[in-house]
């Protein structure tokens, strides 16, 4: 894959899945593989773990609670979850509306990799509340972002995932990669990325692959609020690979 791409997730087919969610395969790259759900009002997935691939959730919208291990976690909008191998886990839909959310596998997903287990956690169990607990850095770009991993998973899975915001009427500096390849996913908002010679509209749902070595940069044509992303980095950023456009040789 090396041109850039744009993918409108909710016009993606649906796949089987022996939880019976509304799932749909998003994209693999060689080290990440990322799916979209929607959990029906009420639908629990199944009590499983991995021994291959380590899985991070994080939530789109809705209510839920994501039993891991001994532990379990509120699930909420902008909420994340790294899942190492072997911890067991099972989401549960408690909202009164759909509960949906992205789930990235490190390596890509692997079906063969899917243990189902016997026993499930008593759900008595109180949720945590998650809450970024830092604040926004400012990228080169000029967006403010959360990091979503620490740099100890970093290293080991040679990922990154982070939250970006630009604020209203706001464009990013263009800027490109020469080792990582990006995904952009839009959780609010609407605007525009651009790619290279291309330019994508984009708005909740479009998901942009940027390859390396293409300059891009987001542009929030909204006069009022944010356009907030999701961006996934593989293999892992590094500072040296920020390059802004003027500096290009």
């Amino acid at each position: 894959m090396s041109e850039p791409r744009l993918i409108e997730v909710y016009k993606l087919p649906t796949v089987d899945n022996v939880c019976n969610q509304i799932l749909r395969e998003v994209i693999s790259l060689p080290k990440v593989s990322m799916a979209h759900v929607i959990m029906n009002k009420g639908n629990v997935s199944l009590w499983h773990q991995h021994s291959k691939m380590t899985e991070v959730y994080f939530i789109l919208s809705g209510e839920g609670v994501l039993y891991y291990g001994d532990k379990a976690l509120q699930a909420e909008k902008g909420i994340y979850l790294v899942l190492p191998l072997n911890t067991p886990h099972k989401l549960r839909n408690i909202g009164k509306s759909d509960l949906e959310h992205l789930v990235f596998a490190i390596p890509p997903f692997d079906p063969e990799d899917v243990k189902i287990l016997d026993s499930s956690p008593t759900e008595n169990i109180i949720p945590a509340k998650l809450s970024y607990d830092k604040p926004p850095i400012t990228a080169l770009d000029g967006a403010l972002i959360y990091e979503l991993m620490n740099v100890e998973e970093r290293e080991q899975l040679d990922v990154a995932l982070a939250v970006g915001f630009l604020p209203a009427g706001r464009k990013a500096i263009p800027h490109y990669h020469k080792i990582s390849e990006e995904l952009y996913y839009v959780t609010d908002g609407f605007g525009r990325v651009r790619v290279g010679e291309q330019d994508f509209e984009v708005k909740k749902g479009s998901i942009i692959y940027i390859p390396t070595d293409k300059v891009h940069a987001l542009e929030n044509e909204s006069d009022l609020e944010e356009l907030k992303v999701l961006c996934v980095s593989s293999p892992s950023y590094t500072e040296g690979d920020f390059i802004l456009k003027n500096d290009r040789n």
